[in-house]
């Protein structure tokens, strides 16, 4: 098969299957997102939004700009990431041609095998489904390292000066985390030892962002103080955004190998996860061992921002693995590097497909199992909205309705936030819980989140108080949690 057909063929086979079940519901986070772009504006949201959130806004810019194309349901706005996702794939494949450009005779090869693995994996399909920033980061992390090499080699290519420097922008304006990949830019030419007259136009390149960066650093201070208050107030917090500990070092190589999927049987989870490790440590070992020129510009890739964050976290919690989606096609990469380091054909076939198959049991079973899927916030709305009775009301643990329950609700059910702060207060969460309840004759009680928000049970506290009993449990949702039906005693 020709180069350019094969391209094209996985690059269709990526789209195909990022777009499988990419309409199940949002989760929080998503739904989040979706408010913002459906009831903000574009300056609203590049201005004002970044105030009560923890990211930088150009992905919630471009999702503005793309919901008022092609509208606010799952699959339109979730399509801007599988585009990314795409994307990345089609760039990654570039960076392993440069790779072994040396090296004609493996060229073809070894870029198909790594767009290939990057095309099936579980772990890249799920974030490229999420409508969130971590995909479109990882494209433009890509992106960065792909003009970066270029620009190692031609040096007065100003087309890939410009990629670069405006993808490194673009990086650190989609998420906070992948900053921890600049550094190797600056590493990695000491190591190759550049000339003076290339790093004049690579200090150069770095303008923008310099430029960008101090305008956005009031904001950026703002949104600093604003965490270091949500830890002091929120202490469970810490345990939810991510932190420097050997459990989450571990689910980075866990999600890395076998994708984002569990099971409930830890045991056998454990043993598939040990049996899935194998082949990836085995040619991650032979990559190691072959780690000159280029290859070692993508371990770099791969290790430093792994290292910085984990140690940053200690300060700021934020290592965990869905946020470095953007190192995933260099772990890609070096396994598929490392199947080219091995002499038999017969063997290095055995491996890929073996590689192969993990992949598509991963995603398989992601497609297949409702449980491997995303919060089931719209089959939960929609049930209660179809249960309840004319003097019924949803509660919710938190100082408004989560996102989700906001974003499927038609209207037919009172949704109300009854804790007092992110945090629940006794006396003031009671006292709004109370006011919630007058007059009411039935309680939909959701769970979700309660041991963050409040970890005392208040507010079920105030529905027992009130005179109302337990009457239905309703557990079918995957993510949401309980469902508790209350009826007031008569």
């Amino acid at each position: 098969m020709k180069t350019k057909t094969l391209l094209v063929f996985v690059l269709i086979l990526a789209f195909v299957m990022r777009m499988i079940v990419v309409g199940q519901s949002f989760w929080l986070d998503e739904a989040i997102g979706a408010l913002v772009v459906k009831e903000r504006n574009l300056v609203d949201i590049a201005i004002n939004f970044p105030k009560g959130d923890n990211h930088p806004p150009l992905y919630y810019m471009l999702l503005e700009i793309w919901s008022n194309i092609f509208g606010y349901s799952e699959i339109a706005l979730r399509s801007l990431s599988v585009l990314f996702g795409v994307g990345s794939v089609f760039v990654t494949y570039k960076i392993a041609q440069l790779i072994t450009s040396h090296k004609s005779q493996i060229t073809h090869s070894f870029s198909a095998a790594t767009a290939l693995l990057l095309a099936t994996s579980g772990f890249h399909i799920y974030y490229s489904q999420e409508a969130r920033m971590y995909m479109m980061a990882a494209f433009f992390a890509s992106l960065s390292i792909y003009s970066y090499m270029m620009v190692l080699r031609k040096m007065q290519n100003i087309k890939y000066w410009a990629i670069f420097s405006l993808s490194i922008v673009a990086l650190a304006f989609t998420d906070y985390v992948p900053v921890f990949l600049l550094p190797i830019f600056w590493v990695y030419p000491l190591i190759v030892k550049k000339d003076k007259r290339w790093w004049k136009i690579f200090i150069a390149s770095h303008t923008p962002l310099l430029v960008f960066g101090i305008l956005w650093l009031p904001t950026l201070l703002y949104q600093s103080q604003r965490g270091r208050w949500l830890l002091q107030t929120l202490p469970a917090w810490r345990n939810v955004a991510g932190g420097a500990t050997l459990k989450q070092a571990v689910l980075v190589w866990t999600k890395f190998v076998l994708g984002r999927i569990s099971l409930i049987d830890k045991g056998f989870y454990y043993s598939i996860v040990v049996l899935a490790s194998a082949p990836f440590v085995y040619l991650l070992y032979r990559t190691w061992r072959k780690k000159r020129g280029e290859i070692q510009l993508v371990w770099m890739w791969l290790l430093i921002p792994l290292v910085l964050g984990f140690v940053a976290s200690f300060m700021f919690p934020a290592f965990i693995y869905f946020r470095f989606v953007y190192v995933y096609p260099a772990f890609i990469l070096l396994t598929a590097y490392g199947l080219f380091q091995i002499a038999s054909k017969n063997i290095r076939n055995i491996m890929f497909l073996c590689l192969l198959l993990i992949n598509l049991l991963s995603w398989g079973l992601y497609i297949v199992e409702p449980y491997q899927q995303r919060e089931h916030w719209r089959d939960a709305i929609g049930f209660v909205e179809s249960k309840a009775k004319d003097n019924d009301i949803a509660l919710f643990t938190n100082p408004e309705p989560f996102a989700p329950a906001r974003y499927y609700s038609t209207g037919k059910l009172n949704l109300v936030g009854t804790t007092d702060s992110i945090f629940a207060n006794k006396d003031e969460t009671i006292k709004k819980t109370n006011t919630a309840l007058l007059g009411k004759s039935g309680v939909y009680y959701f769970e979700y989140l309660q041991d963050l928000h409040d970890p005392n049970g208040y507010v079920l506290s105030a529905i027992l108080d009130n005179g109302f009993f337990k009457k239905e449990i309703y557990s079918h949702f995957p993510g949401v949690g309980f469902i508790t039906y209350f009826e007031r005693n008569i």
